[in-house]
């Protein structure tokens, strides 16, 4: 299969499973909300979050692994050479042996702190202290196994075979979305199951994504001289140490902004922050599965020494990410008090305000991951990770500054969105110094793009507010318009020729292939 094919065929596996998750994510985040109330929906984000720590370091450490896994892939490639099963035979092992260590000495220092601010810290009502307490324990079970597969999981990425991980997120995503819906129209305490039925909906995958690895690859054997090779460690060491210094920066914004609002204005308005994140996460799953199947290209390109294809597919990646993100973030952002109004019935206060900044501060950091995922495959992050890991630490005491002045939640969304905007400038100058990404490329044929088309598409979603009053009518209506707007707009402004042209031949290519079968089966 060709690098092309690869790519097309797990994005399309990606989709699938991203459509169905935002179909499903609307659906469950309602009935989540009905089952479990408003309070335990608030205090689920808080206490579930405390374990985001151990959460982003395996997305740390698998992107470092998987960061190393593709380049060795990719140099061999180039090279011709026959030690490559060795070479990333050797990753996996170094891989490995950290992640036995390593979470299960978080876990012994995280668990007990995590207890204590359950019990004592954050604003809990009394009789749901124990509860949360547990939740917090089947957390902290679920995130150690998964930190534990990361060297499985990363293989999978790096050999890009996205495809058939998505097919156990998939089922994962269908399980879930049946026990919810069991949960929304069984009404009972659901606080305790809800959190067990979710660590062992995460933990399952996890494991028979770990047994598939062990038989499909055979980079994946344990071989106790590789364990624990020093210059392995080393190199997987620095570049995990400054993307953990980054993501560390990142949680303490994330759980700093959350303790932040929980302190100030309690739970009721944690679960406006946790919807406003849910709708960012499902605006951006397609963002997501794109980037997702671009990034292991990225970084074997770089590592085949193809720096032209690299900077290619880093530009595509931001431009394509931001396109997929408001094929659903234009119409929900155009009528969202309606549409959460809808959804929700009676939804938290502020929530309308803080889900149109989460999309537009995703927006914002979608734009340059393309940027980001250069700088990774370049390997030398440390500049770049203390730069930005500032700017997303400043988030914090920047927000903490607006809530004692008297401002309300919704200055915390604002900042969040320009501290995110600096953030995303600073990966453009970084990868122009690092990759050789053009800053100008990069407006003149991504961002000027995009804003035209974001500007014209939001212009024709408002258009029925001139004739329609507020119901289910001028939403539908508005999301119509929205995307007969924003389908020519990023045909004719965004896209360049040679992507019109490549699409157009896959569409023949399919249209071909698709009319010689039926003409086979009707013979």
């Amino acid at each position: 299969m060709t690098e092309n094919k690869r790519i097309a065929v797990n994005v399309l596996a990606t989709y699938g499973r991203s459509l169905l998750a935002l179909i499903c994510g609307l659906l469950t985040s309602r009935w989540i909300l009905m089952a479990l109330g408003q309070s335990d929906y608030g205090l689920y984000g808080v206490v579930g979050g405390l374990m985001v720590f151990i959460t982003l370091l395996n997305t740390v450490l698998a992107s470092a692994l998987a960061r190393f896994y593709a380049y060795s892939v990719g140099q061999a490639r180039a090279e011709k050479s026959t030690d490559a099963l060795e070479e990333c035979r050797k990753w996996f092992n170094t891989a490995v042996s950290i992640h036995w260590i390593v979470p299960a000495v978080l876990v012994a220092i995280g668990y007990p702190i995590g207890v204590w601010a359950v019990r004592h810290f954050l604003t809990i009502p009394s009789d749901r202290i124990e509860k949360c307490v547990w939740v917090f324990r089947f957390t902290c079970f679920a995130s150690f196994v998964g930190m534990v597969n990361v060297p499985f999981a990363a293989m999978f990425t790096a050999k890009q075979d996205i495809a058939e991980r998505t097919l156990y997120s998939t089922i994962a995503l269908v399980a879930n979305f049946l026990f919810v819906g069991y949960m929304a129209f069984h009404p009972s305490d659901w606080f305790v199951r809800y959190a067990l039925f979710s660590c062992l909906v995460s933990v399952t995958p996890q494991l028979v994504l770990c047994l598939r690895a062990c038989t499909r690859y055979p980079e994946c054997r344990l071989v106790r001289r590789y364990m624990f090779l020093g210059s392995y460690l080393r190199r997987i060491g620095s570049f995990a140490a400054w993307k953990i210094l980054g993501n560390l920066c990142n949680i303490l914004r994330s759980q700093g902004i959350a303790i932040l609002i929980n302190k100030a204005f309690g739970p009721r308005v944690n679960a406006s922050m946790t919807v406003a994140r849910k709708v960012e996460h499902q605006t951006s799953t397609l963002a997501g599965a794109l980037i997702g199947a671009f990034a292991p290209a990225i970084t074997n390109a770089y590592g085949a020494k193809d720096f032209q294809r690299m900077r290619a597919l880093a530009y595509r990646a931001g431009k394509f990410g931001v396109l997929l993100c408001l094929l659903f973030a234009l119409p929900i952002s155009v009528e969202i008090k309606e549409i959460v109004r809808l959804w929700l019935k009676n939804p938290p206060p502020y929530t309308a305000g803080l889900c149109l900044c989460m999309i537009a501060y995703h927006l914002a950091d979608v734009s340059t991951t393309g940027h980001l995922t250069a700088i990774n495959a370049h390997g030398r992050i440390r500049e770049y990770q203390m730069v930005l890991s500032a700017i997303s630490i400043f988030t914090l005491p920047a927000a903490g500054l607006f809530l004692w002045l008297g401002y309300g939640p919704y200055s915390v969304g604002i900042t969040l969105v320009f501290m995110i905007a600096l953030n995303s400038l600073g990966r453009v100058w970084f990868a122009r110094k690092l990759a050789g990404l053009s800053t100008i490329h990069w407006l003149k044929w991504s961002i000027l793009p995009l804003l035209a088309t974001l500007f014209v598409a939001a212009l024709a979603g408002l258009s029925p507010r001139l004739f329609l009053s507020a119901g289910p009518i001028r939403v539908l209506l508005a999301a119509v318009c929205c995307e007969v707007a924003l389908f020519p707009m990023a045909w004719f402004v965004v896209m360049d020729h040679e992507e019109r042209s490549y699409i157009c031949g896959r569409v023949k290519l399919f249209h071909r292939k698709f009319a010689s079968t039926a003409k086979e089966t009707v013979q």
